[in-house]
């Protein structure tokens, strides 16, 4: 299994300036993890500032840890010419830090259409968008996704029918195996339904409840999560991460996205999976 970790666990360390990419990058080289996937959902930073990105790139090569993923918010309800650039440049910015795979939004990650008309008509132009954005990736030798993430556009099937809509062979799914459980689907139907179509998992763990107090967040289904360290939650990463060992091609990345204090639940998440995929 090729196991990184994402820039987006480090998110807290980012804020408050403690740690800066480089630093993310010096840290994953010194730890169990062999790639890092770069988070960029909140901004246009890696857009305006290309002296980092190239920074960053030649850091890569110096440590030995590529960037294999970077990740970026988008909004393609509306298939928005201007929206659809944006992205394109985005690309053009993952293109210069090495990254083989792109992953981008289509929608507001709490956006959710009020009935099954506007679903279609959301969806339709949503493929006309992501259509763009391949077609983009496909000139710079890249695999553009959509993640299982947020409320519209997570679930198996509606994944699996956007990826045949597009048609592009370009255009995949970043997995995340724990994101199903949003809309209330299980992780176990998430990834058998969406391991063939994978350019790259995301894993992560939460602790799952009916009832929860402040800070969980509650789920089509009525329940709440709270994000964990990988292997102390309610998620069968056991059995999860044996269909993800038949694809041992494809990179996998830790998302922590927990309470419990970073680096340190970073690296204890790392072995826990690295136990756990071991024992599967």
């Amino acid at each position: 299994m090729k196991l990184g970790v994402s820039s987006y666990c480090f998110r807290s360390l980012m804020t408050s300036g403690e740690m800066d990419l480089i630093g993310v990058l010096d840290w994953v080289a010194a730890s169990p993890a062999g790639h890092i996937e770069v988070a960029a959902m909140d901004g246009e930073y890696y857009l305006e500032n290309p002296d980092v990105v190239n920074d960053t790139a030649k850091h890569t090569e110096e440590v030995g840890v590529p960037i294999v993923n970077y990740l970026v918010s988008g909004d393609l309800r509306t298939a928005d010419d201007k929206e659809i650039d944006r992205l394109r440049r985005q690309l053009d910015v993952a293109h210069r830090f090495g990254a083989r795979i792109f992953r981008h939004d289509v929608a507001p990650w709490s956006w959710r259409e009020q009935d099954p008309g506007e679903f279609e008509t959301t969806f339709a132009k949503v493929v006309e968008g992501c259509r763009a954005v391949a077609d983009h990736a496909a000139e710079l030798g890249i695999t553009s996704t959509i993640e299982n993430h947020g409320f519209f556009m997570n679930g198996s099937d509606r994944l699996a029918r956007l990826v045949h809509a597009v048609d592009r062979p370009n255009f995949r799914v970043t997995l995340d195996l724990g994101n199903g459980l949003c809309v209330g689907e299980v992780p176990g139907k998430t990834a058998a339904g969406l391991i063939d179509l994978a350019a790259s998992i995301g894993v992560k763990d939460f602790h799952i409840r009916r009832s929860a107090g402040d800070g969980w967040l509650k789920t089509l289904a009525g329940d709440y999560l709270l994000g964990t360290i990988s292997g102390h939650g309610d998620v069968d990463l056991a059995g999860l991460l044996a269909l993800v060992n038949t694809k041992p091609d494809v990179p996998v990345s830790l998302e922590f996205e927990g309470l419990e204090r970073t680096p340190d639940a970073i690296e204890r998440s790392l072995n826990n999976i690295l136990s756990l995929a071991g024992a599967a």
